[in-house]
């Protein structure tokens, strides 16, 4: 390209340096915006995709339907694998992680940690996944029985940098041999695999197990399945064909609990955001996904706008020079050229711009959200920025080509007022200031729909009072029926304390499930609902209503064994009939009914639960703290019993307020975020009204001077310039509320729980946006208003 085309586009540039340095600014503001948008984008869309196979792995979960329901199990029997394997050459190899659903505690060299998501795997688990071995041999890796292969971090603090190889580590008491060492899982990883624990000989002598057993070995949700096909085999030759494999080998309990079963294969990459099974692990919304796709783009429109609007001015101001180079008989691509170089170089230097903001930013937004997604590469950043750099400047620059493409160059020269070429500018940011605006107002709303989602959720009664409650994590080791009943009665001795009581979960995590059959006009029909074990204190101390019936009482010896409490969800679920009190299930009998109890996100409709008394003691010590008492007092007061009784275990104790609100994490993650990208659009919208009055009050100079010399108030002239922008951001209001009510309506259908549209959302942002453009236009107003009529008059 010659030089004089970059000579002439360093010219443009530097001739208007004011409303280009606007540009500059919004763009790289944009740009900055962009790239932490696919940054977020990358990570939520890139899901378990480190894995090199990930392709061609599928988890097989399964609905089980019974005559009245169907519940989708994400674990399955410990037999599906090797079944599958055995029956369908599409399945390559298979592997079985079972999960242990509370953390799992390991002791080495003197040393005690927790862990969250531990399975014991099948040694196949690193012929599917792929796994990065620091220390040990995939091939080998738990292939014998108690052996254990840590992930890098969990190495690091038990043994340094050191090999530890053949060590030994303890699970509650158990000695385990350290048979490999593998890099952390990702952040993005559905399963975080952050210990494995050897599968041993488990479920590999199946003589002498009745029939019905072997069958129930299919079904029982004990592990996650998953399966890798060959590199040419397709899902469909599973599930296609399943029924042979269902009457070979799950009938036979099928029909002893009145229920089939239909297979439901998941792509690993698809895992994070399939639809809600009983035993899975917290997922994320494509919706979210949506959004920001959609924000980027507001973002770059808005920005882009910005600058369409500085060309708009430029084409004017430059038609006579145009002009002039036509004369002398420069062709359509000298002149295309000369506009594309235009771009390129503002564009170029917005990019690097936004590059440099980006990074600078990161510490920002690594606080602001809890999504942990890396950094872009500086590779990545280059490629992201030649795509926009190529697609923004050949759009942008085919904007003035068009418009002088067909104009001779005597026609160019024809002088033009400055007022002509102004009202010209300025109906184009007139149109610009409205689509600017509708956007902002838009994202503005969603921003408020979202909190107020977020506050409904956070605030609504789940069916128990949530305020004041400790949960204390009690393990293997130390739960005897005996010790925590000492526990229990200690923390109820404690000034602080208003009463303690046990219970094997607590919200938000994954629950267990029964299986029963009820009579239904004459017929067995199979019901399957999530499970809960509880002492005799629980219920009180949770403030849960009973909405007929008793609690488990301590002087009743049946309640035991032979009573559970249900939800009103399971009365529905279940198609009881009142008085529910006395009623039995298959020799239980029901003695109470609460009001509705939910355990799970509000996403989702509530879930039958039913509750019984558990002796096992593994799961939490609920302690509700008095009311009156200084938080950290009290705080104090209940770790000073706990290291009483358990002075070498750690102190782990969580707010039972925080822990519904974790059920939501991701979606105040979110809300952050477009918060940030909403304040964005509104800053680079701003520019753009900020150089719209200028304009204005360029053209209006001589009649401002008139009308001060004929007595106008400051205060009038200031109306007489801000009324128009009263105007088209109301134009952008009524434009905005139409789009921004259908988006919002359809994001609240994602949640069984939801608010309501308000009004007032609505209002208040159309508000918000009219006070910030006043604000903003209503200084540049004074100046023209307080300024010397002379002056004025002499302008132009």
């Amino acid at each position: 390209m010659k030089k004089i085309y970059i000579k002439l586009a360093i010219h443009n540039l530097l001739k208007r340096k004011n409303n280009i340095a606007i540009s500059l600014i919004g763009l790289a503001i944009a740009f900055a915006a962009i790239f932490h948008i696919y940054s977020t984008l990358s990570f939520e869309m890139g899901y378990d995709s480190h894995n090199q196979k990930a392709d061609r792995i599928y988890r097989i979960s399964g609905d089980i339907v019974a005559a009245e329901n169907t519940m989708t199990h994400a674990v399955l029997g410990p037999l599906m694998g090797p079944g599958l394997k055995s029956e369908f050459p599409a399945v390559e190899n298979f592997t079985r992680l079972v999960p242990v659903h509370q953390a799992v505690k390991l002791e080495a060299d003197e040393k005690i940690f927790e862990v969250e998501e531990a399975y014991t795997a099948d040694s196949t688990v690193f012929d599917v996944f792929s796994f990065h071995f620091i220390y040990g041999n995939p091939q080998q890796a738990l292939r014998n029985p108690n052996e254990i292969v840590l992930c890098e971090s969990l190495s690091h603090k038990f043994f340094g940098t050191d090999d530890p190889i053949g060590k030994t580590v303890i699970r509650d008491g158990q000695p385990l041999t350290v048979a490999g060492v593998v890099t952390d899982s990702p952040e993005n990883a559905h399963h975080k695999l952050n210990v494995l624990f050897s599968m041993g000989n488990q479920w590999s002598d199946l003589s002498g197990i009745p029939a019905i057993k072997l069958s129930e070995a299919y079904w029982m949700p004990v592990s996650y399945v998953f399966v890798l096909l060959h590199p040419h085999a397709k899902i469909q030759d599973i599930t296609d064909n399943f029924q042979p494999f269902y009457e070979k080998y799950m009938a036979t309990f099928g029909k002893a609990i009145n229920a089939t079963f239909e297979p439901v294969a998941i792509p690993l990459k698809d895992l994070h955001f399939s639809r809600n099974m009983s035993y899975d692990y917290p997922k994320g919304s494509r919706t979210y996904s949506y959004i920001f796709i959609v924000i980027a783009f507001f973002v770059l429109l808005t920005a882009f706008i910005n600058y369409t609007n500085l060309l708009v001015s430029q084409n004017l101001v430059q038609s006579k020079s145009i002009g002039i180079r036509k004369i002398n008989g420069a062709n359509q691509l000298g002149i295309y050229l000369q506009f594309l170089m235009n771009s390129v170089l503002v564009l170029s230097v917005a990019l690097v711009f936004g590059g440099m903001l980006y990074w600078i930013s990161l510490p920002l937004f690594a606080e602001v959200s809890i999504i942990h997604a890396a950094p872009l590469s500086i590779v990545t950043i280059i490629g992201l920025s030649a795509v926009l750099l190529i697609g923004l400047a050949l759009l942008a620059s085919f904007i003035p080509y068009f418009n002088q493409a067909k104009k001779s160059g005597l026609k160019l020269l024809v002088s033009r007022e400055l007022s002509n070429t102004n009202k010209g500018q300025l109906n184009f940011g007139r149109i610009s200031t409205v689509v600017q605006f509708s956007l902002s107002i838009i994202l503005l709303i969603a921003a408020l729909t979202i909190t107020k989602q977020l506050d409904f959720l956070t605030k609504s009664d789940m069916g128990f009072d949530q305020n004041n409650v400790v949960l204390l994590k009690l393990n293997k080791t130390i739960c005897t029926t005996q010790a925590v009943a000492s526990l229990k009665q200690e923390l109820e001795r404690n000034p602080y304390v208003e009463s303690a009581a046990f219970s094997a979960h607590s919200p938000g995590e994954v629950l267990g499930s029964l299986h029963f059959e009820i009579d239904r006009d004459g017929k067995k029909v199979s019901k399957i609902v999530n499970s809960m074990g509880i002492d005799y204190d629980y219920i009180p101390l949770m403030k849960m209503e009973l909405a007929e019936g008793r609690n488990f009482d301590v002087s009743r010896a049946d309640d035991n064994f032979k009573s559970v409490i249900v939800n009103e969800a399971a009365v529905d679920f279940c198609g009881l009939t009142p008085p529910i009190a006395g009623q039995q299930i298959e020799g239980v009998t029901i003695v109470g009914v609460l009001k509705d109890v939910s355990f799970n996100s509000l996403h989702n409709q509530t879930e039958p639960l039913l509750f019984f008394l558990d002796a096992q003691k593994v799961g939490y010590m609920n302690v509700r703290l008095k009311a009156n008492a200084k938080l950290t007092t009290a705080v104090e007061g209940v770790q000073q019993v706990w290291k009483s009784f358990y002075k070498d275990e750690p102190f782990d104790m969580q707010f039972l307020d925080n822990r519904v609100k974790m059920l939501y994490n991701d979606d105040y993650a979110k809300s952050k975020l477009i918060k940030v990208f909403t304040v964005v659009i509104f800053l680079i919208s701003l520019m753009g009204l900020f150089n719209v009055a200028v304009m204005q009050t360029r053209q209006k100079t001589k009649e401002i001077g008139i009308r001060k010399v004929n007595g106008a108030r400051v205060s009038e002239v200031m109306n007489m310039l801000n009324r128009s922008f009263l105007l088209w951001v109301g134009i952008a209001f009524i434009i905005a509320i139409p789009i921004a009510w259908y988006a919002m309506h359809r994001w609240l259908e994602n949640f069984a729980y939801k608010t309501e549209l308000s009004w007032w959302i609505f209002a208040l942002a159309g508000l918000m946006a009219l006070a910030i453009a006043l604000l903003t236009v209503s200084w540049q107003s004074w100046r023209a208003a307080t300024r010397n009529p002379v002056e004025a008059l002499r302008y132009e």
